[in-house]
Order: C-alpha cells, then sequence, then structure tokens
C-alpha cells in the first residue's frame, strides 16, 4: 500500500466522558478542609473548578488546550506537559492543596511531578492523588497509561518525596453512591472483598507537606 494513501490517525480526546460526579468532587473538597487556593492538576474539563466551594479558587493545569477551552470558562487555567520536563510554573509554597487525579500514570517519571507538588505547596498543604490500581483490567484499560500502583507503591511515591501520608484508600465507580450520598462511604465498602474485587479500581492518597 502506498504510505500516502493510509489515513491519518485521528486521537479521540482523552477528556470525553471521563467527568467525575459532581459528588464525588464535593467530596475532595470536604477532604482538604478549609482551603482558599487550589491547584488542580490534569484538570480535564474542570470537574474541580466547577464544583469549588465560595471563596475557594481553583487553578486548572493540563497539557491539553481543548480541555483547557472548556476549564477556562470556570476559572484560571495554565498549559503545562509534565512530560516536557521542567518547574511547575508557580511560586514555591503558594497552594494550600493540589489535586491530581488521574493524572501521575500517565508519566514516565510521575516522582519528579510528587515533588514539584510538594514544592508549591505551602507547609501543612495537602495533596490528594488518585492512581489506577496494578489491576490488568484497569492499567491496560487506557493505551496512554504507563503503570499501575500498588497501595505500597502510591504510598511509598509520597513518602519518598517529603510528604506525611495520611491514608490510601481505595475508590471505585461503586453502582449508584452517588444518587444514594453514598461517596463518603464508598473507601469502607470496597473493603469488603466481594466490592473490592468487582468496583475497587484506584488508590487515593492524602498526605501532607510537613
Amino acid at each position: 500500500m502506498n504510505r500516502q494513501s493510509v489515513p491519518p490517525i485521528r486521537k479521540r480526546a482523552y477528556y470525553q466522558g471521563t467527568g467525575m460526579p459532581p459528588q464525588l468532587a464535593r467530596e475532595y473538597f470536604r477532604r482538604l478542609g478549609s482551603v482558599s487556593l487550589v491547584l488542580d492538576l490534569g484538570c480535564g474539563v474542570g470537574d474541580m473548578s466547577r464544583a469549588a466551594p465560595p471563596g475557594v479558587r481553583v487553578i486548572g493545569v493540563d497539557h491539553d488546550r481543548g480541555a483547557l477551552e472548556i476549564t477556562g470558562r470556570y476559572g484560571r487555567v495554565l498549559v503545562w506537559d509534565a512530560e516536557a520536563g521542567g518547574r511547575l510554573p508557580f511560586a514555591h509554597n503558594c497552594f494550600y492543596a493540589v489535586i491530581a487525579r488521574d493524572f501521575l500514570e500517565h508519566l514516565d517519571q510521575p516522582w519528579d511531578t510528587v515533588s514539584e507538588i510538594r514544592a508549591v505547596l505551602r507547609p501543612g498543604g495537602l495533596a490528594l492523588a488518585s492512581v489506577p490500581m496494578a489491576r490488568p483490567r484497569v492499567v491496560w484499560n487506557d493505551y496512554t497509561h504507563r503503570r499501575g500502583f500498588t497501595r505500597s507503591a502510591a504510598r511509598l511515591l509520597f513518602l519518598d518525596a517529603g510528604f506525611e501520608v495520611e491514608r490510601v484508600d481505595r475508590m471505585g465507580p461503586l453502582p449508584l453512591a452517588a444518587r444514594l450520598s453514598l461517596i463518603r462511604a464508598v473507601p469502607w465498602l470496597l473493603r469488603l472483598p466481594v466490592l473490592n474485587q468487582v468496583w475497587a479500581t484506584s488508590w487515593e492518597v492524602l498526605a501532607r507537606k510537613p
């Protein structure tokens, strides 16, 4: 076949159909407590910006300009590609919290980004990250994933960057959890062996900068 006759590959926008339930976004803010400035790494279409409580400012960062066009309707956004290397374009010690949901698994060297997260956090600031469990059906269902994580690996990723890890919870799309207002209970429900095996898909790490 002539190479010129091969149609170009059209890459599906990664953020299509990946939004989180508003109840989950609100639960994240509850876990973060009293914060006024939050960095949302890999912000996608701005679920966290849309759910921000009054008085909380969220800055969204992503490499995808299409996603940022959407997120920009709800708050400030910046383009940043973690894979290209370099520091986050913010002053050190300025954020009260950093959220990195479904982000670190796409990187070759996620430990560099976790170190950057620590740098831009204020002392006592919180990092809330979600990474896929090291289960083949979870990790390789997305061809852009580079890795999965065991509970121990997720914890060590933050400990080695100088964080104090407060908790590592199971999370996953438990049916009807949002509709029945059970989002807060999901980590405990997923401790049950049957629910864990079927519905647990990610580890959520809550870590604090000393």
